[in-house]
C-alpha cells in the first residue's frame, strides 16, 4: 500500500494572484468543512429528541398523542404499546426495538457524529491556521510590492 503524499507549497514563492486563488479554494474548504459540521450537530440534536421523546412516552402515564403526518398535520392516536418502537436503522428500513434498545440505538448514533464532528473540527483548526499563513504571506507580499513601487 502506497502512502499518501502530501505536497508543501512555498507560498512565498508564488505570486500575489496565486497566493489569492489558494486563500478563496481555503476559504471554499472552511465553508464546506463548516456546514459539514452543522449538519453533523443537526443530526445529533435530531437523535437526542427522540432519546427524549421516548423517555417522555416511558414516564407518561397519558395513553393519547398526536402522530405527525406532515410538519402541520396530526391524527389523534392512542399508545397501544408504550415498550414497543419501529426504529429508522438506515435507508428506510425500520426494526421493532423495546424503549432501552431504541436509546442505545440512538445514543451509538450520536456517539459517531460525534466522533465525526471531532475528526472535522480538527480539520477545521488546520484550516483556520492554514488561512492565517496565507494571509500573512500575503501581506507581506503586498507590503513588497508597496516598498518596491516607492523606491523606484
Amino acid at each position: 500500500m502506497a502512502s499518501e503524499q502530501t505536497r508543501k507549497i512555498d507560498l512565498t514563492q508564488l505570486q500575489p494572484q496565486q497566493i489569492l486563488e489558494i486563500r478563496k479554494s481555503t476559504e471554499q474548504e472552511i465553508s464546506h468543512f463548516t456546514q459539514s459540521l452543522q449538519a453533523l450537530q443537526s443530526a445529533q440534536a435530531k437523535l437526542r429528541d427522540c432519546i427524549t421523546s421516548i423517555e417522555g412516552v416511558e414516564k407518561s402515564n397519558k395513553t393519547e398523542l398526536l402522530v405527525p403526518m406532515t410538519s402541520s398535520l396530526y391524527l389523534p392516536g392512542k399508545l397501544v404499546q408504550k415498550d414497543e418502537y419501529l426504529v429508522d436503522i438506515g435507508t428506510g428500513y425500520y426494526v421493532g426495538k423495546s424503549a432501552n434498545d431504541a436509546k442505545v440505538v440512538y445514543q451509538k448514533k450520536i456517539d459517531k457524529l460525534d466522533e465525526d464532528a471531532k475528526k472535522l473540527k480538527d480539520i477545521l483548526v488546520q484550516k483556520n491556521e492554514i488561512m492565517n499563513s496565507i494571509n500573512i504571506v500575503l501581506r507581506n507580499k503586498v507590503m513588497e510590492l508597496e516598498k518596491a513601487k516607492t523606491e523606484e
